[in-house]
């Protein structure tokens, strides 16, 4: 995860999901967030493999670019230990890569500094 001060301008055709990283301190608190904000299907495992699959196939935006924002990126999982929280970056990392992704989309994950 890229960290910046603010989101830079994005254009029209960009899908941009935004989260707050002070209510997502565990993985528990983070799946229904990210759930709702990238359209996951219903049957959303609430696992790390389920959100791999969901964040490599975000066809559901009708967007060719997806862009997560996740304010506040200092607490942002925070209250998990350490082993738990890397892998979940690893995931989104991972989902980030034009290899891994199912769909085509570009998707990126951007750390905001600034307010949400």
């Amino acid at each position: 995860m890229k960290i910046v001060d603010h989101p830079p301008a994005f254009s029209p055709a960009v899908f941009v999901a935004e989260i707050d990283g002070s209510k997502a301190r565990t993985l528990r608190a983070f799946y229904p967030r990210i759930a709702k904000v990238l359209h996951f299907p219903d049957y959303f495992g609430k696992n790390l493999d389920a959100l791999f699959d969901c964040l490599c196939s975000l066809e559901v935006t009708g967007k060719q670019e997806v862009v997560l924002l996740v304010h506040h990126p200092h607490a942002f999982l925070e209250k998990e230990k350490h082993e738990k929280k890397e892998a979940a970056l690893q995931v989104l990392r991972d989902a980030e890569k034009e290899e891994n992704r199912y769909d085509g989309i570009k998707f990126s994950v951007l750390g905001i500094r600034g307010k949400l």
